[in-house]
């Protein structure tokens, strides 16, 4: 009992610290834009001042603009009040950049702050734990309850961490399915490049381009099954009826006719409607897991806050 009145307080303050956190943010938002724009109108008045000295610079010295006023006879009424028009361009230029000065310290003074909010946030989790530990082990119908919403929050935890794990397995299989369609692409219209006489050039280039196809065939089952098996893990499968191999049992024939090509280009066209046809399909499941981790998210959230609710409350 005596722990536990010990940590209510310990949290009790920890939570006063990071009650302000909200406002914080909001504020260094607020100074940051506030402070770009003095930026900007720094910039402006800097350009003013260089201005109103060259003025004043010009007709101090022998330049045309000085001549000219000094046949008119005003030279000195012209040069004071070019003189007063850059005194007051300096005390503009000096009172933003003070200005600036000051907000950038009060910047300065909320990134301490949150720094602090940020640690009280790490000790409050720490607390909770600790907390957290200790009712567990009570032999307490309210114990046992709080036992069940930590496990509830715990396995939500798992599932969001195995559906990002399948999405980024996704990510990769059809990063590498988008590798193959241009691959694919780049390979098509090889039968007219032979009856422009592509030659031994045109078989040789073929290989290489199909040697590339093969290499990326090979990654794609790599990430294929990878990418089933995580889905596995979260109960949901993908549904592929698509050629994707139809190139390989070329590789190892020089193309030297038309007849042979066309043939080949069938197998490649099949290949490359597969690939993009995949590309489709994954792209859908992807989104599907996407609302099902902002599904997770959502739940996580609201039974985080109630499993917090009740250790703070717990005495």
């Amino acid at each position: 009992m005596e722990e536990y009145t010990r940590l209510n307080k310990e949290l009790q303050h920890l939570q006063t610290q990071i009650a302000e956190k909200q406002w914080v943010e909001a504020r260094l938002i607020e100074m940051e834009a506030k402070m770009a724009n003095q930026k900007s109108q720094l910039a402006h008045l800097q350009e003013q001042l260089a201005k109103e000295r060259a003025d004043i610079t010009a007709l101090e010295g022998l330049s045309l603009v000085g001549l000219f006023y000094s046949i008119l006879g005003n030279k000195d009424q012209q040069l004071e009040k070019e003189r007063r028009e850059a005194l007051m361009a300096q005390l503009k230029y000096d009172e933003a950049q003070q200005s600036l000065a000051l907000n950038e310290a009060e910047v300065e003074g909320l990134k301490v702050r949150m720094q602090r909010i940020h640690e009280a946030e790490e000790m409050l989790e720490a607390k909770l734990e600790i907390k957290l530990s200790l009712l567990l082990l009570e032999p307490t119908p309210a114990a046992q309850a709080l036992k069940q919403r930590h496990t509830q929050w715990q396995a939500l935890k798992k599932q969001k961490l195995e559906i990002s794990e399948a999405f980024e397995a996704g990510k990769l299989y059809r990063e590498i399915l988008e590798l193959l369609t241009r691959q694919l692409k780049s390979t098509q219209n090889w039968g007219t490049w032979d009856v422009l006489g592509g030659g031994m050039l045109s078989s040789y280039v073929k290989q290489q381009r199909l040697g590339d196809v093969r290499k990326t065939l090979s990654s794609l089952r790599h990430y294929e099954l990878k990418f089933r098996r995580e889905l596995a893990d979260i109960k949901q499968s993908l549904d592929l009826d698509v050629e994707l191999t139809g190139v390989e049992g070329f590789l190892d024939v020089f193309f030297d006719n038309l007849i042979t090509d066309w043939i080949v280009q069938q197998r490649i066209n099949r290949s490359l409607a597969g690939a993009q046809k995949a590309f489709s399909q994954v792209g859908q499941v992807l989104d599907t897991l996407v609302v099902r981790r902002q599904q997770i998210d959502n739940q996580i959230v609201i039974e985080e806050g109630e499993l917090r609710k009740k250790i703070v409350e717990a005495t």
